[in-house]
């Protein structure tokens, strides 16, 4: 294996969510178990303020029943079945199972939450470990006001696959010392990470559950590949498990 290959990052994107219902306990369960190195997942914010794990901004998709997460109570929420009679989790949950095991990788996807989501990394001593994405850059720079040691990613649309408009996107995250870029698998080649990579900055790409993508992304030597097939990257990785 080389050096690439050994120190590229597994995150599981949305926990190991082609063998179990997406951002779930049981799917988070299953990328600990298959070593992932980040658990990828969405946060939102509940009616009374409580983080919950969810990619959408309402709960059609996955139970089936329409729920907008921030007019909705934890209660309501807790009652309604996420695949295979899983319900859907809040952050403390994930943190319960999984500190100490994998390390996290939040995406904001509501505002109004940083505070909490940093009080509750503090508290649980976990600032250090985790990476904290968004596409609205104004997200990120309130974490980076309140707690410096964060590391962000900088998510960039998948509209956006051209050079140029990338490169104002790295500028922003070098001027914000910021961790990484995390880009469209379609928009890497060996020109954008280098010119990262130049510039002090980790490139982890979404989402990937192609084998030649994974590939040529290994090859090119990106930090990190975000996919729903943890087992898939791990074989290609050489790791076993």
């Amino acid at each position: 294996m080389s050096e690439k290959e050994e120190n590229l990052l597994v995150i599981g994107h949305k926990g190991a969510s082609t063998i179990a219902p997406e951002n779930t306990l049981k799917a988070f369960k299953k990328a600990i178990e298959l070593k992932a190195d980040y658990i990828e997942f969405d946060i939102h914010y509940t009616l009374d303020n409580e983080i919950i794990i969810h990619h959408d901004a309402d709960t059609l998709s996955t139970t089936g029943v329409l729920k907008t997460i921030k007019d909705t109570s934890l209660e309501e929420l807790k009652k309604l079945n996420a695949g295979e009679g899983e319900q859907i989790p809040i952050l403390r949950e994930l943190i319960k199972i999984s500190k100490g095991k994998i390390k996290l990788q939040p995406e904001i996807k509501a505002p109004g939450l940083v505070y909490d989501l940093v009080n509750i990394l503090r508290k649980n001593n976990l600032i250090e470990s985790s990476i904290v994405s968004c596409f609205e850059i104004i997200e990120l720079l309130k974490i980076k006001e309140i707690e410096a040691k964060l590391k962000l990613g900088y998510l960039i649309p998948k509209a956006l696959i051209k050079f140029q408009p990338i490169k104002q996107y790295i500028k922003r995250a070098v001027v914000n010392e910021f961790y990484a870029i995390h880009p469209y698998h379609m928009a890497v080649n060996k020109k954008l990470v280098e010119f990262t990579h130049e510039r002090g900055l980790k490139i982890n790409v979404w989402t990937v559950n192609e084998e030649e993508i994974m590939k040529r992304l290994i090859d090119l030597g990106v930090d990190g590949i975000f996919t729903d097939d943890i087992v898939l990257l791990n074989k290609l990785l050489g790791r076993s498990y």
